[in-house]
């Protein structure tokens, strides 16, 4: 099966999964009218976000052992079905528990799909479809939020969700068409606790970290510590367990896996806090905002491309690593200087274009083929984990220099320094990456095979 034919079957996949996490947002607020849902709304977004996150390293560990196909159709299944409740539900307590459904499923539609290229692709070539793959997020992301106002204006709030079913369907049938060779099974014992602490952990951790938490922090904090000490524990006995160890040992693994966590920090440093000084303290409107920062999806969609084409050409991936931070670090030290021109925003953007696929390149290349679904799940974890890192970060940066207060309560001035306070440490966490990509990815030569 030729790459091309591969990528265009999981392209779909990879839409419906990043496009669910932004068209609800629009919809929002005529949801909580239908549904008398109160201060409880932002459960609807948060619901799915918690549920697709948690399952994502299982999808690749069970893909090892049960096939690609298999779990992708699992995967697909549940998100069909979830879309399916979500738009029939008629409370607030049906919509959530439909969102969960639903993120149970979509939480495998990325990772599976990019293991799915990883099994097909080689490193040297990879690097060129991640421009594909960057585009389809910069579009899916920008999409997002203007179908899902449109149909919420136009149709009814309910069409965000029966928008998936035929397209769905068609994933479906694209990827049955076309992927049944990567359908092997292979007969090892599935390490089921250790799954389930995993995903336990994970759901902590991002209660822990959301401003949502039905619990007080430090509750959150002790069940995350019992909770992590019981997988470890469990870890160390299993035969084939969830987190296999080797992957510790595999050259350029972890530190790639920790540079994408931080790459996406600084993604979602921008996406969200830019718009919103653009708003709070510029006075824009959020259409306006919006299409200031389609400049920032564009850049990052060119400088994956480039990177990716030269990547293949080349055979090396270090320098694009390296200057994809540099140029972020410099970009976010002009932004908390009061530079946020479009020029600003295309440096940031090219720079963390140009670490996607040099990272995706690393980990692929680094990964034995019977680990290949673990590993790619648990370098895209470290993508999800990172815009949520990213977010509570900025909070704490943000509120930092501030006295207590509500937003509406800040002067122009207080909000200007809240901003730079938060671009700077940004720009400091962005050196940090660029010194870590100097001193701890080693080069290797790429691999010309899957």
């Amino acid at each position: 099966m030729s790459p091309k034919t591969v990528f265009a079957s999981v392209a779909l996949v990879i839409i419906l999964g990043s496009l669910e996490k932004s068209i609800v947002t629009t919809p929002l607020p005529l949801i909580g009218q239908a549904l008398n849902a109160g201060a409880a709304l932002t459960w609807v977004v948060t619901s799915y976000l918690l549920a697709a996150t948690a399952v994502l390293p299982v999808y690749g560990k069970l893909s090892d052992q049960f096939g690609r196909l298999r779990l992708l159709n699992i995967g697909l299944g549940l998100f069909l079905a979830g879309s399916l409740a979500c738009a029939l539900a008629q409370s607030l307590p049906q919509l959530l528990a439909a969102r969960v459904l639903q993120g149970l499923g979509g939480g495998g539609l990325i990772a599976l799909a990019f293991t799915v290229i990883a099994d097909t692709i080689p490193p040297r070539e990879v690097g060129r479809y991640q421009g594909y793959i960057s585009a389809v997020y910069a579009v899916s992301s920008i999409a997002g939020p203007l179908l899902g106002g449109y149909f919420a204006e136009h149709l009814s709030w309910r069409w965000v969700f029966w928008i998936n079913l035929p397209l769905g369907a068609l994933a479906l049938w694209l990827v049955n068409c076309h992927l049944g060779h990567l359908n092997e099974r292979h007969a090892r014992r599935f390490d089921w606790p250790g799954a389930l602490l995993l995903m336990l952990s994970t759901t902590l951790l991002l209660l822990l970290l959301s401003p949502d938490a039905p619990l007080p922090g430090r509750w959150l904090a002790g069940a995350l510590a019992v909770a992590l000490t019981l997988l470890l524990l469990r870890e160390r006995r299993a035969r084939d367990p969830i987190l296999p160890p080797q992957l510790a040992h595999q050259s350029g693994y972890l530190v790639s896996v920790l540079l994408i966590l931080i790459a996406q920090m600084l993604m979602f440093a921008l996406l969200v806090y830019l718009p919103l000084q653009m708003q709070w303290q510029e006075g824009m409107g959020p259409a306006e905002s919006g299409r200031t920062m389609v400049i920032f999806m564009a850049s990052i969609t060119a400088g994956a491309f480039s990177a990716g084409k030269l990547i293949a050409r080349r055979g090396r991936y270090k320098g694009f690593v390296l200057t994809g931070f540099a140029l972020a670090a410099l970009a976010l030290w002009l932004i908390h200087l009061g530079e946020a021109a479009a020029l600003t925003l295309v440096l940031a953007g090219l720079g963390l274009g140009l670490t996607l696929p040099a990272l995706s390149v690393v980990v692929q290349n680094a990964l034995l083929p019977q680990d290949r679904g673990i590993g790619m799940s648990l370098f895209n974890f470290g993508r999800e984990l990172g815009g949520a890192l990213g977010v509570a970060l900025c909070a704490i940066l943000f509120h930092l220099p501030l006295p207590p207060g509500s937003i509406a309560s800040y002067a122009r001035e207080e909000l200007s320094l809240g901003f730079a306070t938060t671009y700077l440490g940004m720009a400091a966490l962005a050196t940090v990456a660029m010194l870590l990509t100097l001193l701890a990815l080693r080069c290797r030569e790429l691999s010309p095979h899957p």
